[in-house]
């Protein structure tokens, strides 16, 4: 089966594209953030918008939301501490288990952050029907869940 759907080339082959894609855009929001003099990461400001839509989430349910690994949220999660974007508590429920809230500051970064980065998602999809879009977010959906 795979041989009969053997890409002619890398341009061709999904995976590729997805990949170069997220690449380009995480490279081109990081400009569009410094250009806007806005001191964020595209990993942070994936972190922010999460923390914006359920804060106070653990270390794990980031991770796990942002689909990264436990070392590379901490590493974030630390950076955005010292930054003050976010803070760290103690859950309640579970004394070995940290929660991570987003602080005004944060919010404030998230709130400038969102209008470069819905600028920047209008501008790639310019010219882009509708069907098309649908359809190129159902086949990544189905992409996704193969794995």
């Amino acid at each position: 089966m795979y041989n009969n759907m053997k890409p002619a080339s890398l341009n061709a082959n999904i995976l590729y594209l997805c990949s170069t894609f997220t690449h380009f855009f995480n490279r081109t929001l990081l400009a569009e953030f410094r250009q806007h003099k806005l001191s964020i990461t595209p990993e942070q400001f994936a972190l922010l918008v999460l923390l914006w839509y359920k804060d106070g989430l653990t270390q794990k349910e980031i991770s796990e939301q942002l689909n990264r690994d436990k070392t590379t949220v901490t590493r974030v999660i630390m950076n955005m501490k010292k930054r003050k974007m976010v803070k760290q508590e103690t859950d309640m429920t579970d004394s070995r288990s940290r929660r991570i809230y987003i602080t005004a500051r944060g919010k404030t970064l998230q709130t400038q952050g969102l209008k470069i980065s819905g600028e920047l998602y209008m501008r790639v999809l310019k010219n882009i029907s509708t069907e098309k879009l649908n359809g190129g977010v159902e086949l990544v959906r189905n992409l996704i869940k193969n794995l």
